[in-house]
């Protein structure tokens, strides 16, 4: 039976991440803790966890803050058993640092999931609560036709990166005998490398007479999740 999971980034603010949790009025039954590896973050951490814990699974995703697209995939590499199982996930970005945001954002995006944040409360300039939940609508990411999804994982599996066109081929073909057959999937192959480039989910520059090919961040995020 499909759960309902929920992903909340941990900020400085304890009571306001328990008080968005209360007032959001969605179920939980699974939580994943998003922190930076330092000791101010870890503290309360451990104090949700311990609030929590009694009535829910918890588990902790260690994130570099600077690193958007890294966070991404972090969470994504442990969401990704959620999305297959049909779980639901919401996304709790209530006092997500600035960076970390973007990163609950782009991690929405490729799980489908709900992201949401609490307001704030405040009387005579100091903060008392939660004054009510937002949703934040997230735009599903571009659909990705199987073709292309192959040439990502491809490139993906094969260290993110291949140094040409006919290299690639190759991994997802094989080595192709007959010249017509070649030209033909070579036209076929670089079309739709032009499409994932405009996409903005691989680079590609020219080294020589050859062009090398690299998944961006988020080609990565996306190989990640798929």
């Amino acid at each position: 039976m499909p759960r309902v999971v929920h992903v909340i980034a941990v900020g400085m603010n304890k009571e306001r991440i328990m008080n968005s949790l209360k007032m959001s009025g969605y179920p939980i039954q699974k939580t994943y803790l998003v922190l930076p590896k330092e000791k101010n973050y870890e503290e309360v951490a451990e104090e949700i966890e311990k609030a929590l814990s009694v009535l829910v699974e918890i588990d902790k995703i260690y994130i570099d803050e600077t690193d958007v697209f890294g966070s991404a995939i972090k969470m994504l590499q442990n969401l990704k058993k959620e999305k297959d199982e049909g779980n639901q996930i919401y996304i709790n970005a209530t006092d997500a640092p600035r960076t970390l945001m973007i990163s609950c954002y782009v991690t929405a995006q490729l799980v489908n999931g709900n992201m949401y944040v609490a307001l704030p409360r405040y009387e005579k300039g100091k903060e008392v609560g939660v004054s009510k939940i937002v949703e934040i609508p997230v735009p599903p990411l571009k659909k990705i036709g199987e073709d292309k999804l192959n040439i990502l994982k491809a490139i993906y599996k094969h260290g993110k990166e291949v140094d040409s066109i006919n290299s690639l081929i190759k991994l997802i073909e094989g080595k192709l005998e007959k010249q017509k057959a070649y030209m033909a999937q070579r036209a076929k192959m670089s079309y739709h490398l032009k499409g994932l480039e405009g996409d903005g989910l691989i680079e590609m520059r020219r080294e020589g007479k050859n062009v090398r090919i690299t998944l961006t961040p988020l080609g990565e995020a996306f190989c990640t999740i798929n």
